[in-house]
């Protein structure tokens, strides 16, 4: 509970004591010392730590920043728990790994989950995947979409979907198509809900890869009835950037009664060049939605959001802050330090900590 780095060592040793209580309490301790950092997380999100366990059997969305430095012998010690006969213990180390990012497991992870047989271990294999977020590690997870465990195909498709994939293409088409066809022949074409459910989330998963050969399902989701569809079709093609779509999906944005599906459109005229629609985005930005697109810009694009700082509310400058932290580089460094000084506590706060994000992620620069 002291959370002193000074015990590192310590809690290292005990994560392979003789006693499971000590082991795990060990795997929580190594957490705790990196998410109670100072430099570590948000005062937000360290409020959420003190009443959680960090190292839980639910989705954890908890991570230390990029630019923390991990002990590598913490991340080593934890990956030796992956092959433990205890299903706790196996399943705290790769929920702790996923939380410190350690990427130096990512191929003993990959290794062990051929041969995982627990279906809860193997979520929190793939959800650690996905944390560390290292697309080649993606195709190691193509073969889970066909796993008989709901939760295990369904993670596996997500976590295709938000690494980018495209090896995983021909198989998330097939499932799709599959869904299609079974809908023709028992329903024939009358809309379904929950049934549907693979079929929407393997949707999602080619709109977040934004591959060409999903070009064709994408721009008939764009006109399906269902409102999550047409979002999903609006923002894969954005992703695809086919310019001669531009002026479809721009009646669409005219037409279009649902704002969900009209802020997915304003972010594929955006991402097709139509820098007008960035006030779209930077307007939702109180939205998920919108925050979650704006994350996607790249570091020369978010420059764009500098001018947009001035004259928001300061709920609104503090997600852009986080946004330009994130995804920025040095040259946001001029527009973040004067934020520091501002009369809002939530501003100041937020520009704090993207000028140490934007300084630890540009560290060999210094």
């Amino acid at each position: 509970k002291i959370n002193d780095a000074r015990a590192l060592q310590a809690l290292i040793t005990l994560t392979h004591d003789s006693r499971k209580e000590t082991q795990r309490q060990a795997i929580q301790g190594l957490v705790n010392i990196y998410v109670n950092s100072p430099a570590g997380f948000i005062q937000e999100v360290k409020n959420v730590v003190d009443l959680i366990n960090p190292v839980n059997d639910d989705y954890n969305p908890l991570v230390v920043e990029s630019y923390i430095p991990v002990s590598d012998q913490a991340v080593d010690a934890l990956a030796d728990l992956l092959t433990f006969s205890d299903i706790g213990i196996r399943k705290n180390a790769v929920i702790a790994l996923g939380i410190l990012r350690g990427h130096r497991a990512l191929p003993a992870i990959q290794e062990i989950l051929e041969q995982e047989i627990e279906d809860g271990v193997k979520v929190e294999m793939i959800r650690t995947i996905y944390k560390i977020g290292d697309a080649t590690a993606g195709p190691s997870l193509i073969p889970l979409i066909r796993d008989s465990d709901k939760k295990v195909h369904d993670e596996a498709i997500f976590a295709l979907g938000r690494l980018g994939v495209e090896e995983a293409v021909p198989y998330l088409l097939e499932i799709y198509s599959s869904g299609v066809e079974e809908r023709k022949k028992i329903l024939g074409l009358v809309p379904v809900s929950g049934k549907d459910d693979l079929q929407r989330k393997t949707l999602e998963a080619l709109a977040h890869i934004g591959d060409s050969r999903s070009q064709k399902i994408l721009i008939s989701a764009l006109e399906d009835e269902r409102t999550t569809y047409r979002r999903y079709g609006a923002e894969g093609l954005g992703r695809i950037r086919d310019l001669s779509l531009v002026t479809r999906i721009a009646q669409k944005h005219l037409r279009e009664k649902s704002e969900e599906v009209k802020l997915a459109l304003s972010f594929a005229l955006f991402r097709m060049g139509r820098d007008e629609h960035l006030l779209d985005l930077v307007d939702g930005i109180g939205k998920d939605q919108a925050y979650f697109y704006l994350l996607e810009l790249d570091p020369g694009e978010v420059n764009k959001l500098h001018s947009h700082l001035r004259g928001q509310k300061p709920s609104i400058q503090a997600r852009l802050l986080d946004v330009i932290g994130q995804r920025g580089d040095l040259s946001s460094l001029s527009i973040v330090e004067p934020m520091i000084q501002s009369e809002s506590s939530t501003v100041a706060s937020s520009a704090n900590l993207a000028l140490r994000r934007l300084r630890g992620q540009n560290s060999e620069k210094f």
